[in-house]
Formats: structure tokens, C-alpha cells, sequence
């Protein structure tokens, strides 16, 4: 077995490994140009800025959010390997906090921008083959978009298959979707994709770094556990709400049961209780 089959492969769409490679400024620039082509922002110039949402340590290390700042514009990134339950609502409550936070702090009013970017490692949860979204607030009647907020999405799934005609940032991307360090090599020729997969297998011989990455990878699973657990808890008793309601109007059991999930020895049991 040669050394190249012993390392742990680390995927570029862990956030321990997203976060780092972009504080590390000799890879930031590689993040940098992926976000000119799919979003249109430059991010040159931006630095990266401490905030009272990050892990507290108040240390510019590869576990605090990465919220960038260029003269009145902040710029939130976010990396999402998994999709859960109320995901959208997590992400952009951060943004619309962190837009508010800059008049709570007692600053003077004067146009301020605040964006949203987020790497999603799952497909587009309505529409399929949506490669990147952006989104802006704006009022439906009359049209009027607010320019303030806005945010931009990529769906890092949509590139795991480059074609003969993909830019050479889509083949960038598509990297996010392979297993091992060989796959990445063989789609890619670019030196400077060249240089990240090799300090992947430099972290990967980290034991501090590989520590870290494990520890996130248990604490997302109980994270997303949770967040599961929790939400199928709130359907069912939303589903016992509207069970009841229906028993009040004397509806058939087994209508009840085809139009709430509920077994009919639950709707039975719940029948007795409101007797």
C-alpha cells in the first residue's frame, strides 16, 4: 500500500476544511475566483473580521464564521454539506441579524450592503439542475427591490460531472464532489487546484488538524439529529392537531389516517382521550 492510499481523504466541503483553506491566504485567492464567476463579486481587498457570532475564542482560526468587510460592504460564506429542516431559515437569519446588528451598534445611517454566499452540497430543494441562485429582497406589487441584502448560491452537486466546454472554475468546483485525492487529480491539470489537493494530503498527516475535522464531523451528525428528531416531533404534533379537529367533525377514521399519517390505533387512542 503506498502512501497516497493511507492518507485520510478530507472533503473540500467539510467546514473545518472549507474555513481553513480560505483563511490560509495562500488559498484564499482560489476560493476568490470562484465567487468572481458564479457571483460577480470581487472579493480583493476584503479581510476577514471578527464578530460576536463566531465560537467565542475571538481568534482569527478555521473555526469562526467567515464574515469579510470592504468599506461599507460585509460579505457572510457559508459552507452547508448537509441539508436539514429549516436550513434556509439558520442561514439567512444570519444574514438579516448581521444586516440589522450595523444599526443597533449605533452607527450613523448611510448605504450599507450585506451578502450572502453559500456553498450547498445538496441539489436545489425544489427545482433540479439549478447550478447558482441569487436573491434579492423585493416588494411584489410594485416591484421595488431592496439592494441592501442580497444573497447567491451555488449547488455544488450540479458540477460533479464537468463536460468537455466547462470553465475551468466549474472544474474547480467539481472537485468538491470527489472521494479521493486520485479522482481530483485526474480532472484537473490547473496548478493552482494542483496546490490545494496537496495541502489536503499535507492536513491529512496533521493530527491536530484531523482531530478537528473529526470532532466536526460528530457534532454535525448529533447537530443534524437533533434538528431531525426535533422537526419530526413538531409534524406529529401538528398531525394530532388536525386529527382532533377532524374527530370534532365526525370525519371517517380512515380519512383521518390517509390525511394525517396517523395509524388508526393512534387515532383510536386519541379519539378516547378527547371523550
Amino acid at each position: 500500500m503506498n502512501v497516497q492510499e493511507q492518507l485520510r481523504f478530507l472533503k473540500l466541503c467539510s467546514d473545518t476544511t472549507f474555513k481553513y483553506l480560505y483563511k490560509n491566504p495562500k488559498f484564499k485567492p482560489w476560493f476568490d475566483e470562484i465567487i468572481l464567476e458564479k457571483c460577480g463579486l470581487d472579493l480583493s481587498g476584503f479581510e476577514l473580521v471578527d464578530n460576536e457570532d463566531n465560537s467565542g475564542n475571538h481568534f482569527k482560526d478555521y473555526r469562526m464564521d467567515l464574515v469579510l468587510k470592504k468599506d461599507d460592504t460585509i460579505v457572510i460564506i457559508e459552507m452547508n454539506d448537509s441539508y436539514y429542516p429549516h436550513l434556509r431559515i439558520k442561514n439567512y437569519s444570519y444574514l438579516y441579524r448581521l444586516a440589522g446588528k450595523r444599526l443597533e451598534s449605533g452607527e450613523s445611517y448611510y448605504p450599507t450592503e450585506t451578502k450572502l454566499i453559500l456553498f450547498n452540497n445538496f441539489h436545489h430543494e425544489k427545482v433540479r439542475k439549478v447550478k447558482e441562485a441569487n436573491y434579492r429582497l423585493m416588494e411584489p406589487n410594485i416591484k421595488d427591490v431592496i439592494k441592501d441584502i442580497e444573497s447567491y448560491e451555488i449547488y455544488l452537486p450540479e458540477f460533479q460531472k464537468p463536460c468537455y466546454d466547462s470553465s475551468e472554475i466549474e472544474v474547480r468546483l467539481s472537485l468538491f464532489q470527489k472521494e479521493s485525492y486520485e479522482e481530483m487529480r485526474k480532472i484537473t491539470k490547473n496548478p493552482k487546484d494542483l496546490k490545494v489537493i496537496e495541502e489536503l494530503e499535507r492536513l491529512a498527516m496533521d493530527e491536530k488538524f484531523i482531530y478537528d475535522y473529526d470532532h466536526e464531523a460528530v457534532r454535525r451528525k448529533e447537530e443534524n439529529s437533533i434538528r431531525r428528531d426535533s422537526f419530526e416531533e413538531g409534524v406529529t404534533q401538528r398531525n394530532m392537531e388536525i386529527a382532533k379537529s377532524m374527530l370534532k367533525e365526525k370525519i371517517g377514521l380512515g380519512v383521518i389516517s390517509k390525511c394525517t399519517g396517523l395509524s388508526l390505533p393512534e387515532i383510536h387512542q386519541l379519539k378516547k382521550k378527547e371523550c
